[in-house]
C-alpha cells in the first residue's frame, strides 16, 4: 500500500516531491513511461511501474493510472508535467482524496495554451509583453516593423521548458520562422504561432497552491542562470521576496479559481523595476526543489490540504522559517551547459559555469540518495543518444 502515486518519475521535480513526501514518512510509488530515472533510481521510493505515453494512447495512459492506484491502494495521485492537464479532464476516474489535487481542466487547459494565457492575463490587468497579431504569415514582417518592434520571440502555443520557443533578430526572420513552424506542424490559423516582441530583463517566478480559489501560499525565486541563454529552464535561482508579484499572481490565479499547484513566471527590468507577464506552468515546476528546501513544502502542503484540509497546511506554513536568500543549484544542467559553452570555443564561460556561484542545495545531488544523480545521467544520456538532443520534445508535447 502506499500513500501517494507520482507520476513522470524521471524528472528532478518528482525527484523534489519524492524526497519531500517521503520525508514526512509516507509511502510514495512512482510511475512513468521511461525506465530510467531519478526517482526511477531513487531510494525513497516505494514501487516504480511503467506505463504508456499519454501523447501515444491517452485512453490506455489513465487506465494504467486507475491501475496503479487500486493495486497499490493509493491515496492521493500527484500528477507532475504535462499529464496532469490529460488526467485533470478524467477527474471522474479518481474519486474523493485520491484526485482532489487535479486542477479543473479547462483551467490548465487554458493556462497550457500561450495565447489564450496572454489574453487572460491582460484582461486581468497585467502588463504583458506587446504580440503582433496576423492572419497570414505573409503579412507577419510589416506588422512587426509598423509597430517598431525588431526583435521578437516566436511561440508555439503548447510547449514547455524552453520547447517550442524561438527568437528572431529581425522581422523578415521572425516571418520565415512563424512560415516554418506552420508548415512543419501544419498549423491551422487558430493555432499559429504568438509572436511578441522580445523583453529584456531578470527572470523571475511566483509559486502558489491553491485550493479550491483560496490562496494557501506563495514563493517567489530569482533566476541567475538559464540552461538556455535566451529562456527557459533555470540552472542556478534564489529566493527573493516580491510583494507585487506575490500580488499579481494572486490577482491572476484568483480570478479563474485556481486549484492545485503552478508557477508563474515574469521578466522585470532591473532599473525600473517594470514586470512583464510570461506565462503561467499549471502543474509542478522545475525550481521547485529551491522551494522546497528554502521552507515551503508545496507537496507536503498539497497532501495536508487532501488530507486534513486547507487549514492545516496555512498552519504547518506559519510555523516554517523561508530562507532568503536561499540559493539552488541543478547540477547536471550546469554541467550540460558548460559543456555546450565548451564546445562552442567559450572555455571561460564553461568554467564560471561550473564553478562560480554558492548554492545552499543541490535539485539533484545528495548524499543520502547518490543512484537519483546516477538515474538522471542514465535518463539524459539514453535520450541523447536517440535524439542527439539534451532537451528533446516528445510528439505532441509542442505544437
Amino acid at each position: 500500500m502506499s500513500d501517494v502515486l507520482l507520476t513522470y518519475g524521471w524528472v528532478r521535480s518528482s525527484y523534489a516531491a519524492l524526497r519531500n513526501l517521503s520525508s514526512h514518512g509516507l509511502n510514495v510509488t512512482v510511475a512513468d513511461s521511461y525506465r530510467f530515472g531519478m526517482c526511477q533510481s531513487s531510494r525513497l521510493k516505494k514501487n516504480f511501474a511503467l506505463y504508456p505515453s499519454h501523447y501515444d494512447d491517452e485512453k490506455a495512459f489513465v487506465d494504467k493510472i486507475v491501475d496503479l492506484c487500486e493495486v497499490n491502494g493509493i491515496r492521493l495521485l500527484m500528477p507532475s508535467h504535462n499529464e496532469t492537464e490529460v488526467l485533470a479532464r478524467h477527474r471522474y476516474r479518481f474519486p474523493g482524496m485520491l484526485g482532489s489535487l487535479l486542477p479543473n481542466a479547462v483551467h490548465c487547459e487554458l493556462f497550457n495554451n500561450k495565447a489564450r494565457t496572454y489574453d487572460f492575463a491582460q484582461s486581468t490587468g497585467i502588463p504583458v509583453p506587446k504580440k503582433i497579431a496576423y492572419l497570414s504569415p505573409d503579412q507577419l514582417a510589416e506588422r512587426i516593423s509598423a509597430c517598431g518592434i525588431a526583435k521578437t520571440v516566436i511561440k508555439l502555443l503548447t510547449g514547455n521548458s524552453g520547447k517550442g520557443v524561438f527568437y528572431a533578430d529581425t522581422p523578415g526572420e521572425a516571418q520565415e520562422m512563424a512560415q516554418k513552424l506552420i508548415e512543419q506542424y501544419a498549423l491551422p490559423p487558430e493555432r499559429f504561432p504568438q509572436v511578441e516582441e522580445r523583453i529584456y530583463g531578470e527572470g523571475w517566478g511566483c509559486s502558489a497552491l491553491y485550493w479550491h480559489g483560496e490562496p494557501i501560499t506563495f514563493f517567489s525565486h530569482r533566476r541567475l542562470r538559464e540552461k538556455i541563454a535566451t529562456g527557459g529552464t533555470s540552472t542556478f535561482r534564489e529566493s527573493a521576496r516580491n510583494e507585487q508579484l506575490r500580488e499579481i499572481t494572486g490577482k491572476l490565479l484568483g480570478k479563474i479559481g485556481w486549484h492545485g499547484l503552478a508557477m508563474v513566471e515574469y521578466k522585470i527590468c532591473p532599473e525600473t523595476g517594470k514586470i512583464w507577464f510570461i506565462e503561467v506552468n499549471p502543474r509542478l515546476w522545475g525550481s521547485i526543489p529551491l522551494a522546497i528546501s528554502a521552507g515551503v513544502e508545496f507537496p507536503y502542503l498539497a497532501w495536508l490540504c487532501a488530507t486534513e484540509g486547507p487549514e492545516a497546511a496555512k498552519n504547518y506554513q506559519e510555523k516554517s522559517i523561508v530562507r532568503y536568500p536561499w540559493r539552488g543549484r541543478w547540477l547536471l544542467g550546469d554541467l550540460m551547459l558548460a559543456a555546450t559553452q565548451a564546445l562552442r570555443g567559450k572555455p571561460m564561460q564553461a568554467w564560471k559555469t561550473t564553478f562560480s556561484g554558492k548554492s545552499d542545495a543541490f535539485d539533484d545531488l545528495y548524499s543520502d540518495d547518490p543512484l537519483a544523480f546516477a538515474g538522471e545521467i542514465l535518463h539524459y544520456g539514453s535520450r541523447f543518444l536517440g535524439t542527439m538532443s539534451l532537451n528533446p520534445a516528445e510528439k505532441g508535447m509542442v505544437g
